[in-house]
């Protein structure tokens, strides 16, 4: 597992289940779980680490999140990539949110420089 100190990007995956979840028989709900457990450890391996995971029903349009931090973007592709090898998609409605590490006087510069220097949000 990469150093703590060299995880430097981020990745916020929120989901919630589609129709085809829910007409999934048991045992192959069954079996996603376990190749979704096999793409952890796989992600692991490189050094993506999973941070925890939330339930949000009640409290949101999803149904949960996941936090991972990972050592570059290639590792960050490689959740979804990985999510994707398992039909994670065809199951499960995502939005993932990347980013990289920004320490709280890191932010705090960024913040006050916004506007003073055309700094605004980057649009597509």
């Amino acid at each position: 597992m990469a150093d703590q100190d060299h995880l430097r990007y981020g990745m916020v995956e929120l989901w919630r289940p589609r129709p085809e979840w829910y007409a999934l028989p048991q045992n192959e709900k069954e079996h996603f779980v376990e190749g979704i457990r096999e793409n952890l450890q796989n992600l692991d391996n490189l050094g993506i680490r999973l941070l925890s995971i939330w339930s949000t029903r009640g409290f949101t349009d999803w149904d949960g999140m996941a936090f991972f931090e990972a050592p570059d973007m290639e590792a960050v592709a490689a959740i979804s990539h990985g999510s994707e090898s398992f039909d994670w998609y065809h199951h499960f409605e995502g939005n993932n949110i990347a980013g990289e590490f920004q320490s709280t006087e890191g932010w705090a510069e960024h913040v006050l420089k916004m506007g003073a220097h055309n700094i605004g949000p980057k649009r597509k």
